[in-house]
Parts: structure tokens; C-alpha cells; sequence
């Protein structure tokens, strides 16, 4: 039986959440939400047309902030939700003190993971941290040399079936 290091002595890295689910900067409040729900996440970065990284938006912002005032509100860009004070990124080699003191000054539950040209590779959360004190391992994404992916949902509406001119159902 091998026993890990002590959480404090262990590399930001060895913790982080790699596959991750990124949003682009100009899609909606309401499709972050839905990313969030269908996929059980809490964090979406935010990324640039170009594939930049721009922040982090959590669920507990989009909640905060939803309006039922009408469509508009629930469709403005989710760059209007990214942190205004976001916690400093850190760099994968980091250990996992500096990181969680990121996360204290910020007042937020996450820390985005940069290489040195300041792209993302990775979020450290604070159910990551939670787990690795619990004992509780996940399988690990392997590196990977640059953004996450990203993806685009996009809805998909029932085919309507053609009425007939008298009002019925078209003979079958």
C-alpha cells in the first residue's frame, strides 16, 4: 500500500480537475446554466473566439444573478458574470498552500491553473482539495499541451408534423 504525501506538500497538479467543460465568451447566461446542469458541474471557464482564457463563471453567480424578467436577461453574454476581483491563477508546479490562499484572498472556491503563457490547463476546486484530504482518488486526465475543449451545445426542436389544410392529421 502506497501512502500519498500530506495534501500542504503535494503540487497543484496532482489535485486539479484537467477535463474540463469551457464556454465561450459569447454565448448566454442561460447556456451556462444549462452546461452546468446537464453536465454536474459548478465551474465554466470562459473563454475568447480565439480560445483565450477570460475567467471563471460559477454556478453560484449565474443563480445569484438570474432574473425571470424576460429572455433578454437570461441571453446577455456571460462575460457579465466573470468575477470582478477573480482569484489569481497559479501555475501547475505550485503547491497546494499557495493555491488555496489564491482561492481565501479571492473569497472563491477555485483557483484556474495556467502554463506560463497563461493558458488554462486546469481548475484546482475546493471539492478537489476536500477530496484528496478524504482519501477519495480520481483517475486523473492525462496532460495535454493547451486549452480545454470546447463545446457548443445547441437545441434542438421537435420536427413538426405537417397538418392537413382541413385542420386534421395528413392521411397516413
Amino acid at each position: 500500500m502506497t501512502v500519498d504525501a500530506p495534501t500542504e506538500s503535494r503540487a497543484v497538479a496532482e489535485l486539479m480537475t484537467r477535463d474540463l467543460l469551457v464556454i465561450a465568451a459569447s454565448e448566454s447566461a442561460l447556456m451556462a446554466w444549462e452546461l452546468m446542469s446537464k453536465a454536474g458541474v459548478h465551474h465554466l471557464p470562459v473563454a475568447d473566439e480565439e480560445g483565450a482564457f477570460l475567467g471563471v463563471v460559477d454556478a453560484q453567480t449565474v443563480a445569484a444573478t438570474w432574473s425571470a424578467s424576460g429572455p433578454l436577461h437570461a441571453r446577455r453574454p456571460i462575460t457579465g458574470l466573470l468575477p470582478d476581483r477573480p482569484p489569481r491563477p497559479v501555475r501547475p508546479d505550485a503547491p497546494v498552500p499557495e493555491a488555496a490562499r489564491a482561492m481565501l484572498d479571492a473569497g472563491a472556491d477555485y483557483v484556474p491553473v495556467t502554463n506560463d503563457a497563461g493558458g488554462l490547463v486546469g481548475l484546482l476546486t475546493a471539492r478537489d482539495l476536500i477530496a484528496d484530504l478524504a482519501g477519495v482518488h480520481r483517475e486523473a486526465a492525462p496532460p495535454t499541451g493547451g486549452m480545454p475543449s470546447m463545446y457548443r451545445m445547441e437545441p434542438v426542436l421537435p420536427r413538426q408534423t405537417p397538418r392537413h389544410p382541413g385542420g386534421g392529421m395528413p392521411p397516413d
